[in-house]
């Protein structure tokens, strides 16, 4: 039976079309038939038809899932059929997991055609559905034609880095994560889990509310009842078409709190090795079976890369020397994610603009922060008309930073520290105002806080020279890029907060 990816049916009628011809025809030989509907229930409401576009113009209503359809609104629509001149009808639902994601409706002009051998080809055939209906019903919207894939990659992005900026608690972070994955990846669970330094246990972050990590053990799920290191293996990803062939899967657990019919059927995760040597996972499920693929676990594992820092952070303990943000900055930012390139010149091609996913993975896949650091700002100048960058840091509660260029490999400690009490770069610090932008003598300066878990911890300084292109207008773009950047700097910022380790038998020698 032809089957078709989720995401290349959004938006592509064509591609809609070839694909229902030619699960008509597959179906034909075991399943004659005249007429063959298919219907999609998305998630935000209503039917959508997905074939044949002739059946369009007679208007017919189907029923609507609440969240099931029900026999007898089954048996009616048969009924309207037959009375159309069908003499053979047959209507099945299509179910992924909890709820009903799609209708078929099968009819031959042909009476007392469809017997006990053609009713359990039509089940398969719905079973064999679900899967890729259950995603399109998650991901369909009004506007899904005008919606690429590296639309919603970039937004994504912009989601991810914006729960960064703002959800505190691990518990809120993941929540927002999760709203973010779900266009480019539906689920219906989404886990969060950290291992102790043995691996012997592992801890529930996404659920963590706040305060110290282990406090909870609620929260703490022991190698017995789920190992996580057997069931990776030596693989950074894991796909699990049916938890109900998998002995090793902890039925169950997850959703014990959920109503019947929650439990997880599909699985698919990804392993973080994060810094400060903290191990993750990040583990995605939905009640419907079959619904993930490779593809799915290599969407998981890059959106692990871009979170590890932010995991690391939430692993920790807080910090105390930033500065709540402001109200007006509470809200995301609605700025593009990618730069709005400049007119062509004629008769040169122009490259692609950067976005900001491409500075995101730089940080994420990077092994040296001073060289990732060079490599962001080298990106970033083609995103924003800027001649220098900065990065302030606060080391202290006082009203002194200090201010790191990229490619900068001194520790901070080394680095000068510089008042900046009275200036507008201590109110953004502060927490003052949302960000600041000055234009003296052509000369142009745009300040925006680093933030992260709702605090600012320092700010990003970007300056160009006479004459100035950078404006207001980039004010947007460049929070963004401070928003991605911003959890890296917090950990170097930490670190540099820690005390020098403690050596028995040395002394100082004067």
């Amino acid at each position: 039976m032809p089957l078709l990816q989720a995401e290349d049916a959004l938006g592509d009628p064509d591609a809609l079309a070839t694909w229902h011809s030619a699960l008509s025809n597959a179906l034909s030989i075991d399943v004659p038939h005249d007429l063959l509907g298919l219907w999609l229930y998305p998630a935000c409401g209503g039917a959508v038809l997905l074939g044949p576009e002739a059946l369009a113009q007679d208007d017919l209503a189907v029923p609507l899932p609440a969240p099931q359809i029900l026999p007898a609104q089954t048996a009616r629509l048969e009924s309207i059929v037959h009375g159309a001149g069908y003499g053979s009808v047959v209507a099945l639902p299509i179910r992924c997991g909890r709820r009903d994601v799609g209708l078929l409706l099968v009819a031959d002009l042909r009476a007392l055609h469809y017997g006990e051998s053609e009713r359990p080809v039509l089940e398969l055939v719905a079973r064999r559905l679900a899967p890729m209906l259950g995603r399109m019903a998650r991901q369909w919207s009004a506007t899904a034609g005008a919606s690429p894939p590296v639309e919603r990659v970039a937004a994504l992005v912009d989601a991810v880095v914006h729960a960064g900026a703002h959800a505190g608690a691990p518990r809120l972070y993941l929540a927002e994560l999760g709203r973010a994955l779900e266009r480019l990846l539906p689920h219906d669970h989404l886990e969060l889990l950290v291992a102790d330094a043995s691996g012997a246990r592992a801890y529930r972050l996404g659920e963590h509310a706040g305060g110290p990590l282990w406090a909870d053990p609620s929260l703490v799920i022991e190698r017995q009842l789920f190992d996580l290191e057997a069931m990776f293996g030596t693989r950074q990803s894991l796909v699990i078409g049916d938890t109900y062939q998998e002995s090793r899967w902890p039925r169950g657990y997850f959703t014990l709190e959920e109503p019947a019919g929650a439990e997880l059927r599909s699985v698919v995760g990804a392993r973080m090795c994060a810094p400060r040597n903290v191990v993750a996972y990040l583990l995605a499920g939905s009640a419907g079976a079959g619904l993930y693929g490779q593809e799915d676990a290599a969407l998981l594992s890059r959106v692990g890369g871009l979170i590890a820092a932010q995991v690391a952070l939430l692993a920790a303990a807080p910090a105390c020397t930033s500065a709540p943000l402001p109200q007006a900055m509470a809200a995301p930012s609605e700025a593009l994610v990618t730069a709005t390139p400049a007119p062509a010149v004629a008769g040169t091609s122009e490259p692609e603009p950067p976005s900001l996913l491409e500075a995101a993975e730089l940080l994420a896949a990077g092994t040296e922060f001073a060289e990732s650091t060079r490599r962001v700002a080298d990106l970033a100048a083609r995103l924003l008309p800027f001649d220098d960058m900065r990065f302030a840091l606060r080391l202290s509660e006082g009203d002194r930073v200090v201010l790191l260029e990229p490619g900068e490999r001194r520790p901070l400690p080394d680095l000068p520290l510089i008042p900046v009490a009275g200036t507008t770069l201590a109110s953004v610090l502060q927490g003052e105002i949302p960000h600041s932008f000055m234009l003296v003598d052509g000369e142009a300066r745009l300040v925006v806080p680093l933030r992260v878990a709702g605090r600012v911890h320092g700010a990003l300084v970007l300056t160009a020279r006479r004459p100035a292109v950078l404006r207001e207008t980039h004010i947007g773009p460049a929070q963004q890029l401070a928003d991605v950047i911003a959890c890296h700097l917090e950990l170097l910022r930490r670190s540099a907060l820690l005390p020098p380790p403690y050596l028995s038998g040395w002394k100082k020698v004067r």
